[in-house]
């Protein structure tokens, strides 16, 4: 009953703005006004209303300067906003107050992976990934594989890919990490392989297509790897994925 409740009451906010209307409804504790507050953010940053995000985030966190939940949200706005020192704090706040945030740690190794700081972005997934309470351990087996790529573990992360599609085969992200591995092993019947899942569970997308291009031609496969050249420039014209194709077709390119 409580959730139905908040969730009216974050729609009506989001429609009318930020206002803090429960101030005159008695009844209201402080860790309902965190959560309605950290949802109205997390809204708000899902149309792309960060001003509006910042201000809901700012007006939870000082509820509950504490909230892991609350700080986990921020981070992830401050991360937008491009304020990673911020985003830091933050998340390191998160996993303070609750060190079983694994939304949150997922997300801090995202970040400390994308500043290429692959050993502690590693060690936030693998803390996540065997976490008892993980009830999505792939979910933090797919990032630790990305991380993994990242620092060049090829190996490794081809591990990390094959135990996530156990639980999803048909995740086309994870189908497209697993082909990158094996290309960068040299691989590349087991990239093909890959690739060919991906397309038929529906997952197209440039990048797909220039490294299909890319595996095809190690393969010796030249009049395939013309065809998904066609599609990839056919399908995304002016795109900097067909401007790398235009130079490994060119000869510019040997991968």
């Amino acid at each position: 009953m409580r959730a139905k409740y908040l969730a009216s009451l974050l729609l009506i906010l989001v429609i009318n703005g930020c206002a803090p209307i429960w101030e005159d409804e008695s009844g209201w504790d402080p860790e309902q006004r965190v959560e309605l507050y950290t949802r109205l953010g997390l809204e708000y940053m899902a149309q792309n209303r960060l001003a509006s995000a910042l201000e809901a985030m700012n007006d939870a966190l000082a509820v509950a300067p504490d909230d892991s939940t609350a700080n986990h949200a921020m981070a992830l706005l401050k991360m937008r906003l491009g304020e990673t020192s911020d985003a830091k704090t933050h998340f390191d706040q998160a996993l303070v107050s609750d060190p079983g945030n694994v939304g949150a740690r997922n997300d801090y190794g995202s970040y400390l992976c994308e500043q290429g700081k692959w050993t502690g972005g590693a060690k936030q997934f693998e803390t996540a990934r065997d976490d008892p309470f993980n009830t999505e351990p792939y979910v933090s087996q797919y990032g630790l594989g990305v991380c993994l790529i990242g620092a060049g573990e090829f190996r490794a992360a081809q591990e990390q890919f094959r135990a996530a599609l156990v639980a999803k085969p048909k995740s086309t992200p994870v189908l497209y990490q697993s082909a990158q591995a094996s290309f960068k092993l040299e691989e590349y019947f087991s990239a093909r392989a890959f690739l060919e899942r991906m397309f038929g569970a529906g997952g197209v997308t440039a990048d797909s297509l220039l490294l299909a291009v890319r595996t095809e031609r190690k393969l010796g496969a030249d009049d395939l790897a013309k065809e998904y050249a066609a599609r990839l420039r056919s399908a995304y014209p002016g795109s900097e994925q067909v401007e790398q194709l235009n130079v490994l077709m060119s000869g510019g390119d040997n991968g």
